[in-house]
C-alpha cells in the first residue's frame, strides 16, 4: 500500500514536547515499515496552526490525493493534522470520495465505522472548543487591559520600554520626543523631521524620522497620560493605569501643542483676510532660506499681498518683502522657459504595493501567533515579544507607506508642470495652491534688482 506522511509543527517549542518534525518523521516511517506501506510521498507544514486548512503542503497533499498519487494518509496525532470539526469532516469525505485511508499512529482511530467516526468527531469537537474558549478569554482580557488603561501588547509606544509589567523611559528617546513637542509649537512636521534628521538621530528601528512619525508622536495623548484605542468603530481615551508610567508633558502642555498644530494647518495656506497665497511655506527666503508666509500690507485705502519670511516676525530676518504679482510672473517664466521637464530628476518611487503586501505579511504572521498561543504551542512571552516586533516593523512600514503615497509618480508631476506651464495665467489662487502643493516642496528665488527670478526648485 502507498502511504503518505503528513507532519505539522507549529513552532520550534514543540520540540521540547517531542512533537518535532524530524520526531514525527522518525516516528511515521517505523509505523509504516511496521505496516508493510511504502512512504511515498512526505508533505511538512512548518510553523502553521491546526486551526484551518490555510497551510501549503495540506494542500499540495490533497492535490495529490485527488491525482491517486497514494492509498493512505498517516498523521503522528489528530490535532497535528487538524483542529477543527469541519475541517476534519471535509477532508474524510475528500478521502472517501478518493477512497485513500487515514490513519493516526498514537490513536487507535477508525473511519470505517460509524462508532469510530463519531469518536473521531468528539475528539476534534473537545479541541476546537478547547481552542475557542481560549481565543474568548484572550480577547476578552486584551479589551479588559485596554478599559483599565493597561497596555495590551506588552509593547509601548516609542520613549518607553516595559519589563516585567512595568514600564520605564528610555531617556534618550524621551529627548527626542521632548524635542518633537517643543518644536511643534513652532515648526511643521516637516521641518522637525528634518532637523532629526541632519543630528543623525534615528528611531527605534534605525530608520530615518519620517514627517507622519513625527506627527504621530506629536497627537498621542500616550505621553500625557492616556491610552487612545477603538472600540465599536469609535475611538476612546483612559487613564494609563501602568506601573512605573511618568508622562512626557502635561494635559495642559499637549492641548496647548495640539492647538498650535491646528492653527499652523488652518492658516498655512491663508492670511487673516482669508486670501490664499498658492507659495506660502514653499518658497523660500532669499535673505536666509527660511518659508515665507503670505501677508497683505495696506498703503493709502488699499491692500497689497505680500510673501514675507517667517522669521521676520521675531525678528531674525531683515529679508524683503515679495509682492505676490512679481511672484507669480517669475514661476510662470520659469516653467515655461527655463524649467526643463524632460531633465526632472524624480526620486526613486517606493513599491507601495510591496509594502502593503509586507504588511499583510506581518499580520498575518500575528494571527498565526495568536492561534498558536491559544493551541498552548507557544509561551506567553514568545507571544508578547514577537508580536511586539512585528507590530513595531508593521508601524515602520505604515510609516514609508505614507511617504510614498505622499510622493507623486513621474508621469504624474510631468503631466502636472505641462498643465500649471500652459493654463497658468488662467487658473484662480485655490487650484494653483493645489498644483503647487501637488509637486513642489520648495521654491528657491533671489531679487535681481527690481525683479523676482526662480533659481531652484525640489519636488516632493
Amino acid at each position: 500500500m502507498k502511504c503518505a506522511i503528513y507532519r505539522r509543527v507549529s513552532t520550534d517549542e514543540q520540540a521540547e514536547k517531542g512533537f518535532s518534525l524530524e520526531n514525527q518523521l522518525l516516528r511515521l516511517q517505523a509505523f509504516a515499515e511496521s505496516q508493510g506501506w511504502e512512504v511515498i510521498a512526505d508533505y511538512m507544514d512548518d510553523g502553521y496552526s491546526g486551526k484551518n486548512m490555510n497551510r501549503p503542503q495540506i494542500k499540495r497533499m490533497l492535490h495529490d490525493l485527488k491525482l491517486n498519487k497514494f492509498d493512505i494518509v498517516l498523521v503522528y496525532r489528530l490535532d497535528r493534522f487538524t483542529r477543527s470539526v469541519k475541517d476534519l469532516n471535509d477532508l474524510l469525505e475528500v478521502f472517501k470520495e478518493n477512497e485513500v485511508d487515514f490513519k493516526s499512529a498514537t490513536e487507535s482511530i477508525d473511519t470505517s465505522t460509524a462508532t469510530g467516526r463519531m469518536i473521531l468527531n468528539m475528539m476534534v469537537s473537545t479541541a476546537q472548543w478547547e481552542r475557542e474558549t481560549i481565543s474568548e478569554r484572550v480577547k476578552d482580557v486584551v479589551r479588559k487591559k485596554k478599559d483599565l488603561g493597561l497596555i495590551s501588547t506588552g509593547y509601548p509606544p516609542y520613549g518607553y520600554t516595559m519589563n516585567d509589567g512595568v514600564i520605564s523611559q528610555v531617556p534618550h528617546e524621551v529627548e527626542i520626543v521632548k524635542f518633537i513637542f517643543e518644536k511643534a509649537k513652532v515648526y511643521g512636521f516637516q521641518k522637525i523631521s528634518k532637523l532629526l534628521n541632519e543630528q543623525g538621530l534615528v528611531t527605534r528601528n534605525g530608520t530615518k524620522w519620517l514627517i507622519s512619525t513625527a506627527s504621530r508622536i506629536a497627537h498621542n495623548p500616550f505621553y500625557s497620560g492616556e491610552m487612545r484605542y477603538k472600540r465599536d468603530g469609535e475611538t476612546s481615551t483612559v487613564p494609563i493605569n501602568v506601573e512605573g508610567y511618568e508622562p512626557v508633558i502635561t494635559k495642559e502642555e499637549h492641548k496647548e501643542v495640539l492647538k498650535a498644530i491646528k492653527k499652523r494647518n488652518r492658516n498655512q495656506t491663508r492670511a487673516k483676510s482669508n486670501e490664499v497665497y498658492p507659495f506660502s511655506g514653499i518658497v523660500l527666503c532669499p535673505e536666509c532660506g527660511h518659508p515665507m508666509k503670505g501677508t497683505r500690507v495696506s498703503s493709502r485705502g488699499y491692500y497689497y499681498k505680500y510673501y514675507r519670511c517667517d522669521r521676520a516676525s521675531d525678528h531674525f530676518c531683515n529679508g524683503k518683502l515679495i509682492r505676490c504679482e512679481k511672484l507669480d510672473k517669475a514661476f510662470a517664466e520659469y516653467i515655461h522657459d527655463a524649467f526643463q521637464i524632460d531633465r526632472i530628476e524624480i526620486k526613486e518611487e517606493t513599491n507601495t504595493k510591496d509594502i502593503q503586501r509586507e504588511i499583510k505579511r506581518c499580520k498575518s504572521k500575528i494571527e498565526r501567533l495568536k492561534d498558536l498561543y491559544v493551541d498552548g504551542d507557544i509561551s506567553k512571552k514568545k507571544y508578547k515579544n514577537d508580536v511586539g516586533e512585528l507590530n513595531e516593523k508593521i508601524y515602520d512600514l505604515e510609516q514609508k507607506l505614507l511617504s510614498a503615497e505622499n510622493k507623486i509618480s513621474h508621469d504624474h508631476i510631468r503631466e502636472n508642470l505641462k498643465r500649471l506651464s500652459e493654463f497658468w495665467g488662467l487658473i484662480d489662487d485655490n487650484t494653483k495652491m493645489e498644483s503647487i502643493r501637488g509637486v513642489f516642496d520648495t521654491i528657491t528665488v533671489e531679487i535681481q534688482g527690481n525683479d523676482v527670478v526662480i533659481t531652484d526648485h525640489t519636488l516632493l
